[in-house]
């Protein structure tokens, strides 16, 4: 992990004529390190990357999925709507639909999410935004979710909160914390984002440890374009 942090770091230093200075401005995050910010993609801009897919229908409105999840059957797909959105404040609703699966007493079971969700984020500093947030997941199968076998990447009703800081016009440092009501865990992360006009990557950790079980420590990695309309 230190071995990729300091590979993506020299690669942010060796390269920093083959994009625009200016990143974020303008165009903040629809994503903390690994929570939901309370903005959206602007009208017309689209993020591709390893995973992540995401398009602006509106300034407020914005349709995406992870096609890297798709690989390990987990089919998903996302709606995130956003009533307010200015420099200082923003707040949004969304809606998370997974299918995947998960072993229950040994036998591999799939398990349908429906997961609405609010975030909403507040400047509470010249260069530091405050993220809160919530989601209530709803399962169904003809298992009962709390016999499956937890993973690293399980998710259920969740509160959570984040912090992101910029450092500079291109480089922002995130954290964020929250506590899993289906699974009974808490989860706690940082890492850093580097930002150019169209290019991002995320680097950082994430720590989650459910009830009776042990935790799962695991690299968050994070790399795509986003494009103006």
């Amino acid at each position: 992990m230190k071995k990729l942090i300091s590979m993506g770091i020299i690669f942010i230093l060796l390269t920093p004529n083959l994009f625009a200075e200016v990143g974020f401005k303008g165009r903040p995050i629809t994503n903390n390190l690994m929570m939901p910010t309370g903005y959206t993609l602007n009208r017309g801009e689209f993020i591709v990357g390893i995973g992540p897919v995401g398009f602006g229908i509106t300034d407020n409105v914005q349709v995406g999925t992870n096609i890297l999840l798709f690989l390990f059957q987990v089919y998903n797909v996302n709606l995130k709507v956003n009533f307010v959105k200015t420099e200082s404040q923003a707040f949004a609703v969304g809606l998370d639909l997974n299918n995947f699966n998960l072993d229950v007493f040994e036998e591999e079971t799939g398990f349908t999410s429906v997961s609405p969700y609010a975030s909403f984020s507040t400047r509470v500093g010249t260069n530091t935004l405050l993220h809160l947030g919530g989601s209530y997941s709803v399962f169904t199968s003809d298992k009962d979710i709390e016999d499956a076998k937890v993973e690293s990447s399980s998710s259920g009703t969740s509160l959570y909160t984040g912090l992101e800081y910029s450092f500079s016009h291109k480089t922002k440092f995130l954290a964020e914390g929250g506590y899993d009501i289906t699974f009974e865990g808490f989860r706690v992360g940082g890492g850093v984002l580097f930002g150019w006009t169209k290019f991002r990557l995320k680097l950082g950790v994430n720590y989650f440890k459910p009830k009776d079980v042990s935790g799962f420590t695991f690299p968050v990695i994070g790399l795509w374009w986003r494009f103006e309309g």
